[in-house]
């Protein structure tokens, strides 16, 4: 029996709630490579971070939010089309990806199977916490199940649709341009149909597409760059030639089956495991076990990498599911699922109402009280949203900055510390280096890198010293709740804002 409801209504609404009640941070991506990029083309002021100063990126999925910028001046929403505009957007895709999901495990699987698999997408932690946060990767997932229902699968021999191969050829190389990694999966399952239909003419398709969206791309890239850029070729040097990714942090070889599986599907981990071995001679299963191995070699690995492919995941697991003899009786199976979906609960909702909540609220804090005319950041950089949730071109803040090492000796490399670094290895003495005294007079204040603002923020860790530095100049005036616990040690602590005597 099929879900007799309007399945993508009922989930847009869902996603929609989930999006509008987070109020939490997860990565600086969500926003320094989303919406900050989108502010500044339609508001005209902000931050870029060097991503966009030496074109690693492609201007396309920022544009898609600064579509709902300019929307919401048109409409006069002020604030709120600022704020919410963007998750309204992002909540409709995740709605998206979740319908496909349940439309392919149909498609390939029938009912009961796709059931379970929506089960499995709706109640997923992790996609609740990061489904409607405006990451490329999360656009990269919807993209990549849309273009699902459209691939020919194992069951296509000989003759292919070439409608549909089209279209999904469209949707994976516009998820290729948001990602370039995106490409490792469509290279495995365009190789596989290859091999299986021995056919010139897809090759040909494909090649003919790829370089129509390719062209398009590289001109909305020119238009904003204003010259020619390829930004795929300079993240593919800069990530894989120079190998400079590993200054972000570099993993154990096992990073992706040891911690980033479990983070992605915590209850349904072990029915992943059962379901992938179940199915391992199908493509589909054999794409996504290529994907992680290629990203295993690579020194940078973060879980949000292997996001898209969570929906196969829940498929996967959906699978093992289904074989488990616990759901043939009608009297335990509901009891069974409804208690396997509720275990993701606390989680989900801890992650997204409560971890991580203050460098939220302060950007809050900043864009509404009118009397701040100056602030600066003395956290590790990215720790907040910028001028996408602050919106004030009325005031001088700064934060400290992370700056990879570009064009170090080996021996410079050894020992490069940025900017961030060099604050936290011995605050006092960046402060006495970058500041001026903090009674200078006015002709003391031309040979520092920064003014000391009205406002300072910082993470409660670093409470005590700045109370002990700059007391005398400094007083606590706002103080926000983050978080209970933080793996990075410098994070740790409420957030808390200092107010300038003066102010």
């Amino acid at each position: 029996m099929r879900l007799n409801v309007p399945l993508l209504p009922l989930l847009f609404q869902y996603r929609l709630q989930v999006a509008l009640s987070t109020k939490t941070y997860f990565q600086p991506d969500e926003f320094w490579q989303a919406l900050e990029p989108a502010h500044r083309l339609v508001y005209g002021y902000g931050y870029l971070t060097w991503e966009w100063k030496d074109g690693l990126r492609s201007i396309a999925h920022p544009m898609v939010f600064s579509a709902v910028y300019w929307v919401s001046e048109l409409l006069g929403l002020g604030d709120a089309g600022l704020i919410y505009g963007p998750k309204v957007l992002q909540a409709l895709f995740a709605a998206i990806a979740d319908y496909s999901l349940y439309k392919f495990a149909s498609k390939c699987y029938g009912d009961e199977i796709s059931r379970l698999t929506l089960m499995c997408s709706v109640t997923s932690a992790f996609n609740f916490f990061v489904s409607i946060r405006t990451f490329s990767n999360s656009l990269e997932m919807t993209l990549l199940i849309c273009a699902l229902n459209y691939w020919p699968l194992d069951k296509t021999a000989g003759q292919v649709n070439m409608l549909n191969y089209s279209i999904a050829l469209v949707l994976g190389a516009v998820a290729c341009v948001l990602r370039p990694t995106n490409a490792l999966i469509w290279f495995y399952l365009g190789a596989a149909l290859v091999i299986r239909v021995r056919s010139f003419k897809i090759v040909a398709v494909a090649g003919a597409v790829g370089t129509i969206i390719l062209t398009l791309n590289a001109l909305v890239d020119m238009w904003y760059y204003k010259h020619l850029t390829f930004p795929l070729y300079n993240f593919l040097k800069f990530n894989i030639v120079e190998s400079l990714s590993s200054f972000y942090g570099v993993n154990r070889q096992l990073y992706y089956i040891v911690e980033a599986l479990p983070q992605l599907l915590t209850v349904y981990l072990p029915f992943f495991f059962h379901g992938i071995y179940m199915s391992r001679s199908s493509t589909l299963a054999q794409a996504s076990v290529f994907v992680v191995f290629v990203y295993s070699l690579i020194s940078h690995k973060e879980v949000r990498f292997i996001f898209p492919l969570l929906p196969i995941f829940h498929l996967f697991a959906a699978i093992s599911l289904h074989r488990l003899r616990i759901l043939a009786r009608p009297k335990l199976k509901w009891t069974f699922l409804v208690l396997l979906s509720l275990m993701n609960c606390p989680l989900a909702l801890y992650a997204s109402t409560t971890h991580q909540r203050g460098v939220m609220d302060v950007t809050s804090y900043i864009r509404t009280t009118p009397s701040i005319d100056s602030v600066g950041f003395l956290m590790p950089c990215h720790s907040t949203p910028w001028m996408s949730h602050m919106h004030r071109p009325d005031i001088n803040a700064w934060f400290l900055t992370c700056e990879p090492p570009r064009g170090l000796s080996r021996s410079e490399l050894a020992t490069y510390r940025d900017e961030a670094d060099q604050f936290y290895d011995d605050p006092a003495l960046f402060l006495r280096t970058h500041f001026p005294p903090l009674r200078a007079n006015d002709t003391q204040l031309t040979k520092f890198r920064y003014d000391w603002p009205s406002h300072l923020v910082v993470f409660g860790v670093l409470e005590e010293f700045l109370v002990s530095y700059a007391g005398d100049e400094y007083a606590e005036c706002q103080r926000f709740f983050n978080s209970h616990f933080h793996e990075d040690p410098r994070r740790r602590g409420d957030v808390v804002v200092f107010c300038k005597h003066s102010n």
